[in-house]
C-alpha cells in the first residue's frame, strides 16, 4: 500500500535532528547561518559574520533579505503585525488555503476576503483581484498551491497602484534553491513544515524585500520566547515515528490492522502531522525557532539533492497524467511551473474514488489540511472553484520509484465517465 504522502526526510536527517537536540547552541547565531544560507541560494555559507550588528540584520547587498521563524504561520502573525493595518480592513487571499491562515486574519482584526480560483492553475485571475477589492482593501495574501508556480505581474501592478501590501505563500511551493518567491512580491513565505518539500520537521524563512517592513518584523520576532529543546525533541520523535509508519511494509500492515477495526488509516494519520495541531494558535506560533531546529533547518537547506528530486516527483506526475483520460482537470495543469507536491483531481464521488484506490494499493487521500476562506456576511459567496475542490479533489501518492505499470494500474482506477467531477 503506498500511503498517501511521503516525509521528504531520511533516517541520516532524522538521527542529525535527535543529535541536535543534545547540543548547546546559540538561536540567534543559528537563525543567522540559515538566513545567510537561504540568501546564498543553499550554498555553503562563507566564513565571517552574517549579521555585523549581532542582532539578525541582514549583509548590506544581501539578495533575499530573510527572516527565519517557527513557521509561515508565524511570519504572516509578523507581517500583519509590523504593517499596522487599520482594523476592519480587508485582505484578500486566494479562496484554498489552511484555516490557520485566514484565522490569523482575523485575530489582527482584519477581515479576510476570498478570491475565487482559476482552477488550471490555482491562481485567481487579475479580474478577479481586482473584482473582489474595495475601498477598505489593504494587504493581499495569495497561495501557490499543490506545487505550482505563477508570477505576480499583473496582481503585482494592481497591488502597486492601490498600495496594499502584498505577500505571497509559498509554502507548497519550494523547488529548492533556485526559487526565492516572485521578486514583486512584499514578503515571500516559505515553509519547512513536517509534510513540505525539504523539511527539517519545523521552521519557515520569509524572505521580506522592504527593509522598513523587515526590521520591524525582526524587532518583533526578537521579544518571542525562544522554542525550548524538549519540545524540538518530541517533535522529531513523534515524526522519525510517523516516519516509520508510513514505509510501505509498516504502513500496508497498518491499513490492514485498523481496516479490521473499522478505522480510517489516512484520516488518522492527517489528524496527526499537522505541525500545530491541537494547539493553542497564538501562543504556539509566536516563538522562535530553538537551536536545535535551526541546526537541523540548516542542514536541510545545504543539501545538495532537493531540486533533482522535486524533478523526479514532477515527472512521474507528469507521466501519470500522460495516461489520464483527460489530463486537463489535473488541478493546476495550466500553471507556468507545476512541482507537483500534490498530484489532486477532481471526482464527483471523492470516497468512492478514495475507496478503489486504496482497494488497488494506493492510500489516495482528501486535502482536508485545506478549507474554504469563508466570505464576510456582506459579500456575496462566490468562490466556487474552491468549494468545489473542497468537496471532490482527491490527492494522488505518487513516489518517483513507480514503474510504468504502476502508473498504468493508478490511471485505470480513475473512471473516465467520473472524470472530472462535473467542475
Amino acid at each position: 500500500m503506498y500511503p498517501p504522502k511521503n516525509f521528504d526526510i531520511g533516517w541520516p536527517d532524522l538521527a542529525y535532528g535527535v543529535a541536535a537536540c543534545g547540543r548547546e547552541g546559540d538561536a540567534d547565531r543559528w537563525a543567522a547561518t540559515v538566513e545567510r544560507r537561504f540568501a546564498g541560494g543553499g550554498a555553503r555559507a562563507t566564513a565571517g559574520p552574517a549579521h555585523p550588528d549581532g542582532k539578525g540584520s541582514p549583509s548590506p547587498g544581501c539578495p533575499y533579505p530573510c527572516l527565519t521563524t517557527l513557521s509561515v504561520r508565524s511570519a504572516l502573525d509578523l507581517a500583519l503585525t509590523a504593517a499596522s493595518l487599520p482594523r476592519g480592513s480587508e485582505v484578500l487571499m486566494s479562496a484554498v488555503t489552511i484555516p490557520d491562515m485566514w484565522r490569523i486574519v482575523t485575530e489582527h482584526g482584519l477581515v479576510p476576503v476570498p478570491v475565487d480560483l482559476d482552477a488550471g492553475t490555482l491562481l485567481p485571475t487579475a479580474e478577479q483581484w481586482a473584482a473582489a477589492a474595495t475601498e477598505r482593501t489593504r494587504a493581499v495574501v495569495v497561495a501557490h498551491l499543490f506545487g505550482t508556480q505563477a508570477p505576480l505581474g499583473p496582481l503585482a501592478q494592481l497591488a502597486a497602484r492601490h498600495g496594499w501590501l502584498l505577500i505571497e505563500d509559498c509554502a507548497q511551493a519550494y523547488s529548492g534553491p533556485g526559487f526565492r518567491g516572485s521578486p514583486d512580491a512584499d514578503v515571500s513565505l516559505f515553509s519547512f513544515g513536517p509534510l513540505k518539500t525539504a523539511t527539517a520537521l519545523g521552521g519557515a524563512v520569509a524572505v521580506v524585500r522592504k527593509p522598513d517592513l523587515l526590521a520591524a518584523m525582526r524587532a518583533l520576532h526578537r521579544e518571542w520566547p525562544v522554542q525550548t529543546r524538549d519540545a524540538q525533541a518530541r517533535r522529531v520523535a513523534k515524526y522519525a515515528l510517523l516516519a516509520l509508519l508510513t514505509t510501505r511494509p509498516v504502513y500496508t500492515g497498518l491499513v490492514n490492522a485498523t481496516g479490521l477495526l473499522g478505522h480510517d488509516t489516512a484520516s488518522g494519520l492527517q489528524n496527526t502531522v499537522g505541525a500545530f495541531a491541537g494547539t493553542d494558535l497564538m501562543p504556539a506560533i509566536r516563538q522562535r525557532p530553538g537551536p536545535a531546529l535551526l541546526d537541523l533547518l540548516d542542514r536541510r537547506l545545504s543539501a545538495q539533492d532537493t531540486a533533482r528530486a522535486v524533478a523526479e516527483r514532477a515527472e512521474v506526475a507528469r507521466r501519470l497524467v500522460t495516461r489520464l483520460p483527460d489530463p486537463s482537470p489535473v488541478y493546476g495543469a495550466a500553471a507556468p511551473v507545476h512541482t507537483y507536491w500534490l498530484c489532486a483531481v477532481p471526482t464527483p464521488d471523492p470516497d468512492a474514488t478514495t475507496a478503489r484506490l486504496r482497494s488497488a494499493g494506493f492510500d489516495a487521500a482528501r486535502p482536508t489540511s485545506l478549507g474554504a476562506v469563508p466570505a464576510p456576511p456582506d459579500r456575496p459567496q462566490g468562490a466556487r472553484t474552491a468549494a468545489h475542490l473542497i468537496r471532490h479533489a482527491v490527492c494522488l501518492p505518487l513516489r518517483p520509484t513507480m514503474s510504468d505499470r504502476t502508473l498504468d494500474r493508478m490511471a485505470a482506477v480513475l473512471d473516465p465517465e467520473d472524470w472530472g467531477g462535473g467542475r
